[in-house]
C-alpha cells in the first residue's frame, strides 16, 4: 500500500456579536427563549423588502481578517447563494463569492515538543468572508421538524483554510487558536456548544508524492487521480473535530486498501456512535448559481482597515507572559485564551510583587526575591489560577466575568503561600470561603479569624508531636529500627492533628528531635 498523506482543509463559521443582524434592525438574541420573536419581514423573506448592511459587522470581518494576516481586498461585493432548503426562507443566502473581504492569511502553531504531530506548524487562510446566518431547525420525534428564525440573519463570518493540516490534533488546535482570537477582538464569545463556532472538515487521502498544492488546491501529478474529498459536518466542540477527523482518516485509508471508490459526499458526525454518517452528495459552487447581490453595492474593506486598531493578539500575549512574568508555556496559554482570565492573571503578578514589598519576610529583599525567584512566583501563581481556582469555580459554575474576587486579594493570597504563612490545604480552604461568601474578602482575615495560619511556634508544636509519638508506639519502634519512610507517616500525623496547620518543615524537624532519645 502506498504511503497515503491526509489533506485537510477547514470551513469555520462564526457568529459575531453585533447588536442587531446583518441585514436588518431586528436584535442579535439567536438564543433567545421564545422562538420567532425578534424577527421581521426581512429575516421572513416578505416580498419587497430590502437588506441594508450592518457597518459594525462588516468593520468586525475586516477586524478578522486583519488578525489572520490576510490581505484586506480594496473591493468586495455580497453575492446570492442558491439553495432550497427550510432554513432559508429566501431561497438564497447572502454570501460572498468571488471577492471576499480578505484573503491569504496564516495562523501559527506553536505545539509543545514531544507529542506525535509537526512542531511550528503554519496554517494558511485561503480567505475571510461575510455573510448571514439561516434558521434553526430542530427535529422532533415524531419526523416533524421547527423552524426558529431567531437566527436567520445574523451576522455570520466564515474563515476557509489552506489544505494544510494534517491531522485531527493540528485541526483541533487551529480551531482553539481561532476561538482565542474572536475571543479577544472582541467580537463573538465563538462558545461551539452554543453553535457560536462551527467547524466543517474537508478530508482527502492522497498517495506521497503524487500530487502537488498550488494555489490553495491540490492537483493530481500525470497519470495520477486524486481521491475523491469527504466534507463532515456537524462538528460542535473541539474534541469532535479531532475525533470525526481521525475517524474519517481511517474510514478512507481501509476503503482505499480494500480498493473501494466513492464520489465527493457529505457527511454528517454522529457523536453519540463516534462515527461519520453519510448525508448527501457534495454540490460544487455551480449548483448554487451564485450571482452578485443587485440590491448591495460593493465596498471598500481596505478603507475600514486603515481606521482599525487591532489588540494584543493571543500568540504574542502567550509569548509575552513567558517571557515577561515567567509563566510555564501551558500556564501561559490558558490565561491568554481569554482577555478576562488574562488581565485578571496580569493584575495578580503585579499585586503579588506589591505584597512582596510590603510582608515582613519579604520586606527586605523583596526585589531580590522577585528577580531571583521569578519563574518560582509564576509557577505558583498561575498554578493556583488555573488549578485551583479555575477549578473550584467551574464547580460552582461561577464565570470569570462575575467573579468577586479581586486580583488584589487573590495576590495577597499567593503571597500568604509564597512566604509559609499558611500551607496549600489551608490557602484552599481560604479560596473557597472567599468563593462562597460571595463577596470580596481578605484572606489574611479569614487567616486569623478561623486559625488557619501556620502553625510554626515550636513548644505549641512539640507538645502535639509528643502525643502522636505516644499514640504510634509501633511506628516509632519500626522507625528506629531504620524504616525511614516511616516518619512520613508520623508527620502526617501530626498534620492531621493540626488539621493541616503544622509548619511541616518544623513538625519533621521536632520528630527527628525527639526521636532520637
Amino acid at each position: 500500500m502506498p504511503n497515503l498523506i491526509p489533506i485537510i482543509g477547514l470551513e469555520i463559521h462564526v457568529e459575531l456579536k453585533t447588536k442587531s443582524k446583518m441585514f436588518c434592525s431586528c436584535k442579535n438574541d439567536p438564543d433567545h427563549d421564545a422562538p420567532n420573536t425578534n424577527i421581521c419581514e426581512i429575516c421572513l423573506a416578505h416580498p419587497g423588502t430590502l437588506p441594508v448592511p450592518n457597518k459594525t459587522a462588516i468593520e468586525w470581518t475586516v477586524k478578522i481578517a486583519q488578525a489572520l494576516g490576510c490581505k484586506i481586498n480594496t473591493e468586495s461585493k455580497f453575492d446570492r447563494k442558491h439553495y432550497f432548503y427550510p432554513d432559508l426562507p429566501k431561497g438564497y443566502q447572502i454570501s460572498q463569492y468571488d471577492q471576499p473581504v480578505g484573503e491569504h492569511g496564516k495562523i501559527e502553531l506553536d505545539f509543545l515538543p514531544g507529542k506525535n504531530h509537526r512542531d511550528n506548524t503554519t496554517i494558511g487562510i485561503t480567505r475571510v468572508h461575510l455573510e448571514e446566518d439561516t434558521a434553526k431547525l430542530t427535529h422532533g420525534t415524531k419526523n416533524e421538524t421547527l423552524v426558529d428564525f431567531n437566527r436567520a440573519g445574523v451576522p455570520l463570518v466564515e474563515i476557509v483554510s489552506d489544505p494544510d493540516i494534517e491531522s485531527g490534533t493540528e485541526a483541533k488546535a487551529y480551531c482553539q487558536e481561532l476561538q482565542a482570537i474572536f475571543r479577544s477582538l472582541g467580537v463573538s464569545d465563538a462558545d461551539m456548544e452554543k453553535g457560536q463556532m462551527r467547524c466543517e472538515a474537508n478530508i482527502s487521502l492522497q498517495e506521497a508524492g503524487q500530487f502537488v498544492i498550488e494555489d490553495c488546491i491540490v492537483k493530481p501529478a500525470k497519470n495520477y487521480t486524486l481521491n475523491p474529498k469527504v466534507e463532515v459536518k456537524n462538528i460542535n466542540s473541539f474534541r469532535a473535530v479531532e475525533k470525526a477527523i481521525d475517524f474519517e482518516i481511517a474510514r478512507q485509508t481501509k476503503m482505499l486498501e480494500n480498493g473501494e471508490t466513492w464520489i465527493q459526499q457529505t457527511r454528517g458526525w454522529d457523536n453519540d456512535k463516534n462515527e461519520t454518517v453519510l448525508q448527501r452528495e457534495k454540490e460544487t459552487s455551480a449548483d448554487y448559481r451564485y450571482f452578485p447581490e443587485p440590491d448591495i453595492p460593493p465596498f471598500n474593506p481596505s478603507q475600514i482597515a486603515g481606521e482599525i486598531n487591532l489588540p494584543e493578539l493571543p500568540a504574542a500575549k502567550r509569548k509575552r507572559f513567558h517571557t515577561e512574568y515567567g509563566f510555564s508555556y501551558a500556564d501561559a496559554g490558558l490565561l491568554s485564551n481569554d482577555k478576562n482570565w488574562g488581565d485578571f492573571a496580569e493584575s495578580t503578578i503585579s499585586e503579588m510583587y506589591d505584597w512582596l514589598h510590603n510582608l515582613p519576610e519579604t520586606k527586605a529583599n523583596a526585589e531580590d526575591t522577585i528577580a531571583t525567584q521569578k519563574t518560582q512566583l509564576a509557577k505558583l501563581a498561575g498554578g493556583w489560577i488555573t488549578s485551583k481556582l479555575m477549578g473550584a469555580m467551574s464547580e460552582r459554575k461561577i464565570d470569570i466575568k462575575i467573579l468577586k474576587i479581586k486580583p488584589e486579594n487573590f495576590a495577597e493570597l499567593i503571597a500568604l503561600i509564597f512566604t509559609n504563612r499558611v500551607n496549600s490545604t489551608n490557602a484552599q480552604k481560604i479560596l473557597i470561603e472567599m468563593l462562597d461568601s460571595g463577596v470580596d474578602m481578605d484572606p489574611t482575615h479569614i487567616m486569623e479569624e478561623k486559625g488557619y495560619g501556620q502553625m510554626a511556634d515550636e513548644d505549641a508544636l512539640g507538645k502535639i508531636v509528643d502525643e502522636v509519638i505516644k499514640n504510634n508506639p509501633n511506628q516509632v519502634t519500626q522507625f528506629k529500627a531504620g524504616k525511614e519512610p516511616l516518619l512520613q507517616f508520623l508527620k502526617g500525623m501530626v498534620m492531621k492533628a493540626t488539621e493541616g496547620s503544622a509548619d511541616p518543615g518544623v513538625a519533621e524537624k521536632l520528630l527527628r528531635e525527639k526521636l532520637k532519645n
